[in-house]
């Protein structure tokens, strides 16, 4: 195992035995969401519950069984709707088979979420969340592009000091809230 490895697995540690309350999107951006909820107001003024701990991911990733793959990353580019020709869908003003299949295998699970029993990093900033339903979600990073804007995934709520820990196609950092991100390895 390499360090970058390491740091995932140390860092997402505290995701063992927490379940897996949620998921949903903000645009191509997927949030999935562990432990116990809370009630807040949000930007928007409006009641809703978040976790403590959300995991957010800006890259392809998957969630699946020991059969297959139950939804994806991917599933965002087809509409819902059959109906609908793909040259005219637009995942941004219509559901796709993503949002449909995610909110049906969350709703299933509502009353007994299955809770994570190991988290596990790789060496390219990509990790694997497994369940104990038998369930895991695999984060798969394939881009080598190294820009300025090459962050992958962050999980936020774990840290005493609010910071997010972020990895990106360069390594990791600790990005404060606020505050522009400082390199941390």
């Amino acid at each position: 195992m390499n360090e970058l490895a390491n740091r995932i697995d140390a860092e997402l540690g505290v995701l063992i035995g927490q379940p897996i309350v949620g998921c949903w999107r903000a645009a191509d951006m997927q949030i999935f969401e562990f432990g116990r909820g809370h009630r807040i107001v949000n930007r928007k003024g409006e009641d809703i519950e978040v976790s403590d701990l959300r995991l957010h991911v800006q890259c392809r990733w998957r969630f699946v069984n020991a059969e297959r793959i139950l939804f994806a990353r991917d599933d965002l580019n087809y509409p819902a709707d059959k109906r609908i020709e793909i040259e005219d869908f637009d995942w941004d003003h219509q559901e796709s088979v993503l949002d449909v299949t995610q909110r049906a295998w969350f709703a299933q699970h509502h009353d007994a979420p299955p809770k994570v029993i190991k988290v596990s990093g790789d060496p390219y900033g990509g990790l694997r969340i497994e369940l104990e339903d038998g369930c895991a979600l695999e984060i798969v990073p394939c881009e080598s592009e190294q820009g300025d804007y090459s962050e992958l995934w962050r999980l936020l709520g774990h840290r005493t000091d609010r910071s997010h820990f972020v990895v990106t196609a360069t390594g990791v950092m600790v990005k404060s809230a606020g505050v522009d991100p400082s390199a941390d390895s």
